[in-house]
């Protein structure tokens, strides 16, 4: 990747991650970035480019991250402890890509780009979770909802301890874990 991409896109991350997605405009990328406005343009057309590109490389970076060591033959509840765990950590080791990248999914123009887009670690939460509900191991809830409800837990705990509300040590990070296993186990 061209050091000067590389300096827009980690401007814009920090500026929408301080200021909010609306406040930014590409000027500020551009004095952030120490880049002219030219420059901008010449990788990113419009900031709704800039900003997909940005969400879509810190999902792949985070895709990559949570699965790396995944294994899909290990037991449902392993796996679920293992993927669970995984995103914690991923989020405690990169918190502003972390938090940013579930806030600008809910954006509407990410949406819409990315709605017929399965990853694989959607496809592996997927896979574990029908697997649980044929073994009758969680609660009669829709998987979309049990997903929305994992994710807002590890969202909250991470941006907890990113503003130091709480810390997350080992101990605690299994405890949570497995709390939120128990909230949707039978």
């Amino acid at each position: 990747m061209s050091n000067k991409r590389n300096q827009i896109l980690l401007a814009t991350r920090d500026l929408v991650f301080e200021q909010g997605l609306q406040d930014v405009t590409m000027t500020q990328v551009a004095q952030r970035a120490q880049v002219g406005m030219g420059t901008i343009y010449n990788y990113f057309p419009s900031k709704e480019d800039l900003v997909f590109c940005l969400f879509s490389e810190m999902k792949e970076a985070m895709i990559l991250g949570v699965l790396e060591g995944y294994n899909a033959t290990q037991p449902v509840v392993e796996r679920v402890l293992y993927l669970l765990n995984s995103t914690v950590q991923y989020g405690l080791r990169h918190p502003r890509e972390f938090l940013l990248t579930h806030q600008l999914a809910q954006v509407p123009f990410i949406q819409e780009r990315t709605k017929n887009n399965i990853s694989p670690l959607d496809m592996a939460l997927n896979q574990v979770i029908t697997e649980a509900q044929q073994q009758q191991l969680l609660k009669a809830m829709s998987p979309d909802v049990i997903f929305v409800m994992v994710s807002g837990m590890i969202n909250a705990l991470v941006g907890a301890h990113m503003t130091q509300q709480i810390h997350l040590d080992q101990a605690t990070i299994k405890q949570t874990v497995v709390a939120c296993w128990d909230a949707f186990k039978r």
